[in-house]
C-alpha cells in the first residue's frame, strides 16, 4: 500500500515494538504524533493545492447574461449551512469516528501489536477519506468553472447597471456588455458557479463513506457496539445530509439539478475507492492483522 509506504503512521509496524505490554506509552505518544504530523501534511497540501487551482489555474467560463430569465432573479439569502461549518462536519466527525470505530474492532478482536496497529489502520484509513475528498473538491472546482452556470440569485450579487445594458430584442447580453455595479468580484464570480453543488457533494461523500464503512464493518464483525453506533450515526447524517441538500435550493444558491450534479460527483469520488472494501470478515480483518474474538451475529 503506496500510504504505508510513505508516511509516519505507515512505519508504526510490529518490527519496532516487540513487547507491546513494556511499550504502550510510547507506541502511545509515537503513534499520536505521526497522526497528527500524517494529517497536517495531507491537508497543508491539500489546501494549499486547491488555493492555486482555484485562485490561478481555472477562471469561470462567463456566460452571457440571459434577459427575461427568473430563474437567476431570486433574492439573496446567506448560507444556512455555512462554509466552515460544512468543513468541520465533513473533515472533523470522519476523523473521530474511525478513532472509536476502530478501537472497538480492535478491542473485540484478537492479534499482535494491536495499539501500534490501531494507529496505522485508523490514521491510513482517514487519509485515504481526506484524498478522496480533496479530489471531490477540485473535481467540484473544475465543473463548476466550466460550466460557469449562473446561480438563481445572480442578478441580485451582479447588480446590473441596466442604464449601460440593452436587453430589448436580445435573447442574452454578451459579457463584453454586462456591467455591475458590485464592487466584489469574487462574490460575483461565485455567482457564476452554480454547477454542481459543492455543499451536496460535501455532505453526501461524508455520508456515502459513512454508510459503507459502517454498515459493512458491523456486519463482518458482529460488534453490538457497532450497530448501535452506526444506527445513531447514520440516522444523525442522513438528516444532516438532507437538510443540506434542501437548504441549497430554498436558500436560493442551487437548482434542483446542481444537487442531483453533487450527489453523482460524490458517488464518483467515493465509491471507485470504498466500494469494494469490507466486503467480507477477512476484508475487515486481514489487512489490521487481527482475528475475530466472538462469533458472528447480526
Amino acid at each position: 500500500m503506496v500510504l504505508k509506504r510513505i508516511t509516519f503512521s505507515g512505519r508504526l509496524g510490529p518490527a519496532q515494538y516487540t513487547k507491546e505490554v513494556d511499550d504502550v506509552r510510547r507506541i502511545v505518544v509515537r503513534g499520536v504524533i505521526c497522526m497528527i504530523l500524517d494529517i497536517a501534511i495531507a491537508l497543508g497540501v491539500s489546501i494549499s493545492l486547491f488555493y492555486m487551482f482555484a485562485g490561478y489555474a481555472v477562471s469561470p467560463y462567463e456566460r452571457p447574461i440571459p434577459c427575461n430569465d427568473d430563474s437567476i432573479k431570486r433574492p439573496f439569502k446567506p448560507n444556512t449551512v455555512r462554509m466552515h461549518h460544512l468543513l468541520a462536519v465533513a473533515l472533523g466527525t470522519p476523523f473521530f469516528i474511525i478513532c472509536f470505530v476502530e478501537a472497538l474492532i480492535y478491542r473485540h478482536s484478537q492479534g499482535k501489536n494491536k495499539l501500534a496497529n490501531y494507529f496505522t489502520t485508523a490514521t491510513l484509513l482517514y487519509l485515504k477519506y481526506l484524498i478522496t475528498f480533496a479530489v471531490c473538491v477540485f473535481l467540484m472546482e473544475y465543473l463548476k468553472c466550466a460550466f460557469g452556470r449562473l446561480r438563481p440569485h445572480f442578478l441580485a450579487v451582479c447588480q446590473p447597471d441596466w442604464s449601460r445594458m440593452d436587453c430589448s430584442n436580445k435573447e442574452s447580453i454578451p459579457v463584453s456588455e454586462t456591467f455591475c455595479m458590485n464592487p466584489d468580484t469574487r462574490r460575483i464570480r461565485t455567482a457564476r458557479t452554480s454547477f454542481p453543488s459543492g455543499h451536496t457533494a460535501a455532505a453526501f461523500h461524508i455520508w456515502i463513506f459513512l454508510a459503507l464503512y459502517l454498515t459493512r464493518v458491523a456486519r463482518h464483525t458482529g460488534i453490538s457496539s457497532l450497530y448501535h453506533t452506526r444506527n445513531l450515526v447514520m440516522a444523525i447524517f442522513t438528516v444532516w445530509t438532507a437538510f443540506t441538500a434542501i437548504t441549497r435550493v430554498t436558500d436560493y444558491w442551487h437548482y434542483p439539478s446542481d444537487v442531483l450534479g453533487g450527489v453523482v460527483l460524490a458517488m464518483v469520488c467515493v465509491l471507485p475507492v470504498f466500494g469494494n472494501l469490507w466486503r467480507t470478515s477477512e476484508d475487515v480483518y486481514g489487512p489490521r492483522n487481527l482475528e475475530k474474538q466472538r462469533p458472528h451475529f447480526e
